[in-house]
């Protein structure tokens, strides 16, 4: 890191209240073992880490499971609430809030403290790590990784919602952490599903037992973050809408204009795949504080010649359609039998796949990033923390934007096309929708030198 930072606290957040709750994980939670998600809160003004520091404790006291730790036992996965505790950093940075924010791709930068999966034992890996940052300028930044195992983005931004009304003294929401997610599922889920687990059993020329491994392709990545305004993703909506009976939202068209833009940058245009995941809370009717892992992707194929509109509502029908013919959590946990929970987090899904150019699309605009207050401020931009020296591409995230407007896709594709997508032709292909009138000040000033 070039920028001066010096370190002004370190603390272990501790709830003070160790349990005996141990939370059997489930099948999709052992996927993610090795997995830490980390994202970023952007503050203009100082947010009092003491504050922060004392909410945090009370709300681990409310949510143990962030402040616990892994325990394997050989085919079984269990988050032992030990009230481990929480490293928690806070630094002084020689930067403002624009250069913090042009930094949410380069995790190097220090937005996060990253855990090492490599070589810190399981046991004793933290399934939550908190950095603040002081800026120069007076703004702050919040930086959070935690393990995946836990729970998905909705667990974590419950979490997010108990912390933040501590730390402004209002009423928490609820939260439901179940001891047994694999018994609890089994309550709520359908007896059918669609039939085809995620993960495929494996073919005869593999090891019996280790199911569909990760696929090998080691290429130059790139990080690259899109604004799209409001009246950008309007038009859309109405042009790819317009002849349709059931009214496109803003994922189905931004998902669909994304993969065919992408698609259509390439010299010789090859058939796609689009995998979208979707939370099944709702669907279930699970409560939105369900602590764990619900969310399940849907698959759709992208023809080397089909147009934006057409996928658009190919996207619609098939979410609409998605608890009859894409559900398939059952079929899921039949096929980790056989392959065992110690070895299943090797295996990887089907949807992901990208030699074959399936373009992951996780939607988190929706989640309520800039509705949390710390310390009597809300965020003015948040975005994940995206390594370009991630192993595989073609994965990327939609948030809001700036302030909570308009859309921001941050995204991991091959460095060629990064580049591709920041110069001026790039720009005019991406954003063919938008008004060339359009003013978009809060991007101009935050984050010039986002596409």
């Amino acid at each position: 890191m070039s920028t001066r930072v010096r370190l002004r606290e370190a603390w272990t957040i501790t709830s003070g209240e160790a349990r005996d709750t141990v939370v059997q994980c489930g099948s999709t939670d052992t996927t993610y073992v090795e997995r830490y998600v980390p994202v970023a809160f952007f503050f203009e003004r100082t947010v009092n880490e003491e504050r922060l520091a004392e909410g945090l404790r009370r709300a681990l006291g409310l949510v143990p499971v962030f402040g616990g730790r892994l325990r394997a036992d050989g085919d079984t996965l269990e988050i032992v609430c030990s009230d481990a505790g929480v490293p928690m950093t806070v630094l002084d940075v020689d930067a403002s809030l624009g250069d913090a924010i042009q930094e949410a791709t380069h995790p190097d930068w220090g937005l996060i403290d990253r855990v090492d999966v490599m070589s810190e034992p399981l046991e004793l890996r933290p399934l939550l790590t908190v950095r603040v940052c002081r800026l120069a300028d007076g703004a702050t930044t919040l930086g959070c990784t935690w393990n995946h195992s836990v729970g998905d983005m909705g667990s974590f931004m419950q979490f997010i919602r108990v912390w933040s009304a501590l730390v402004e003294g209002t009423a928490p929401p609820e939260v439901l952490m179940v001891d047994d997610r694999e018994g609890y599922l089994d309550r709520v889920l359908p007896q059918e599903d669609s039939g085809q687990p995620v993960c495929q059993p494996p073919s005869p020329d593999e090891s019996a037992g280790q199911g569909r491994t990760m696929p090998l392709m080691r290429e130059d990545n790139g990080t690259v973050q899109v604004y799209f305004g409001d009246d950008e993703v309007r038009r859309m909506r109405h042009l790819f809408g317009d002849a349709r009976s059931r009214p496109l939202s803003s994922n189905d068209v931004l998902c669909a204009h994304l993969a065919t833009a992408f698609r259509g940058m390439e010299a010789n245009p090859v058939p796609w795949n689009l995998s979208i995941p979707v939370d099944l809370r709702f669907r279930l009717g699970v409560p939105t504080g369900f602590l764990g892992n619900l969310v399940q992707s849907m698959f759709l194929p992208c023809p080397p010649k089909g147009t934006a509109d057409v996928l658009a509502a190919h996207i619609r029908s098939g979410l609409d359609d998605f608890m009859q013919s894409h559900r398939c959590m059952r079929s899921d946990r039949a096929f980790v039998g056989p392959v065992g929970r110690s070895r299943f987090h090797r295996c990887t899904s089907a949807t992901f796949d990208p030699p074959h150019r399936t373009f992951i699309v996780t939607n988190w605009t929706r989640v309520g990033v800039y509705d949390v207050a710390f310390d009597g401020q809300y965020p003015a931009f948040f975005s994940p923390v995206v390594s370009s020296r991630a192993p595989l591409s073609w994965f990327g995230f939609l948030t809001r934007g700036f302030g909570g407007t308009g859309f921001l896709l941050t995204a991991v594709v091959p460095a060629r096309l990064a580049e591709h997508l920041r110069s001026p032709e790039g720009r005019a292909a991406i954003h063919h929708f938008e008004d060339p009138a359009a003013e978009r000040p809060a991007r101009a000033v935050l984050a010039p030198d986002v596409a």
